[in-house]
């Protein structure tokens, strides 16, 4: 796609670039805590030292969606959750999701 084309600009090859890093690097493993989870497919991940699989983003072992999910996971078992917290993290979570949706690219104008 973008990596044989000379269409596209910088900022879809910078994107390009930062979701192939993101996918080629090594992750921090939760059962063994070695920096061995490498992806296997879309949303799957194997730690290659201790042979766990997980799944998780498609680029990247843990989503911004993921991560506030796991905080409100550990405060609802603290019991320390107000309403107030709960509706600032739901606010949150709706943020992050934004933000992860992809953006279309920009159209050509024409003239």
């Amino acid at each position: 796609m973008v990596r044989f084309h000379v269409r596209g600009g910088p900022n879809l090859r910078k994107a390009y670039t930062k979701i192939q890093k993101a996918k080629k690097a090594r992750y921090i493993c939760p059962a063994c805590s070695k920096k061995s989870v490498r992806r296997e497919s879309v949303g799957m991940w194997k730690c290659r030292s201790c042979g766990s699989k997980f799944a998780g983003g498609a680029y990247e072992l843990s989503t911004p969606t993921g991560r506030l999910s796991q905080r409100l996971l550990l405060e609802l078992k603290k019991g320390a959750l107000s309403k107030e917290y709960i509706e600032k993290l739901e606010a949150e979570i709706e943020k992050a999701e934004t933000e992860a949706e992809p953006q279309a690219p920009e159209q050509a104008k024409s003239e």
